[in-house]
């Protein structure tokens, strides 16, 4: 009887020991998909896009859009906006900017930074300076990924911002806000001025764009759309509608298109810019 037990006790261990594994097995199988993604770049080097997985702080690649894999899977705690250049990712991780060796897979350096609440959007200009938006600070921060200096600016038009792109001609950053009814913010790089680049009606802006012939998208949760300001700059249309959360969009030359990533579908949708 009692050996009886004991080998029931025994197939009862195995069985929870072979369940275990077998989960772990079928984890480390799976494929790899989107949560809560937030961000796209593209790896001029690998020929990828890379993807922020706000949702479980993991960074994929995927050239298709079909099939992702995992670039970064540890390190990270809620990776939001990134931008590559030369083999480096710059991540916005909560109040760190995050330094990715792209060709290594793996973090090399953490740049904390002072004041940071809540990391969000990261942009850079033909300089290689960063600049960074604090949703949670109202504070656009400019750093230096070389020699680390770091500065801050604040601004009375300026409330939780969110998406960024750099304007080259102009040498300035345009800027859009998480709030009611968010002019299109101007940030001039060389005398760090603030001034309304436009006014909208529309509300909780995330993502900015630009592409090749000017045109400048940006995207609203509350309007679930996509907005685009022609060349001539006199009008603005809905360009894309029907969209849940679309997050930081990003503009693909190659292939001349807006991508869009969803933020609650866990989806990526891509539109030619036509």
């Amino acid at each position: 009887m009692a050996k009886n037990k004991k080998k029931i006790i025994t197939i009862a261990i195995v069985a929870v020991i072979v369940i275990i594994a077998l989960y772990f097995l079928i984890s480390v199988m799976q494929p790899s998909s989107l949560n809560k993604p937030e961000s796209i770049a593209w790896d001029e080097t690998g020929a990828r896009f890379l993807i922020s997985n706000t949702g479980n702080g993991k960074i994929l690649y995927t050239t298709d859009f079909n099939q992702y894999d995992i670039l970064i899977n540890e390190g990270l705690t809620n990776p939001r906006g990134i931008k590559f250049r030369t083999d480096t990712l710059y991540v916005a991780d909560n109040t760190v900017i995050q330094v990715i060796d792209v060709k290594g897979a793996k973090i090399v350096e953490s740049i904390n930074i002072p004041g940071a609440k809540m990391l969000n959007d990261v942009e850079c200009d033909k300089e290689g300076l960063l600049y960074c938006t604090d949703t949670g600070a109202d504070k656009l921060f400019l750093i230096n990924p070389h020699t680390k200096e770091i500065k801050s600016f604040t601004s009375p038009l300026m409330t939780k911002p969110n998406g960024i792109v750099f304007d080259g001609p102009r040498r300035q950053m345009f800027i859009v806000c998480l709030k009611p009814a968010s002019p299109i913010l101007a940030f001039n790089i060389d005398t760090y001025h603030f001034s309304i680049f436009k006014e909208t009606l529309y509300d909780n802006l995330d993502g900015i764009a630009i592409d090749d012939l000017g045109r400048i998208y940006y995207s609203s949760w509350g309007e679930k759309c996509i907005f685009m300001i022609p060349q001539e700059q006199n009008r603005t249309i809905i360009w894309q509608k029907e969209l849940n959360a679309p997050a930081d969009i990003y503009y693909h030359l190659p292939t001349n298109e807006i991508l869009v990533p969803l933020f609650e579908n866990n989806e990526i949708k891509r539109f030619k810019a036509d």
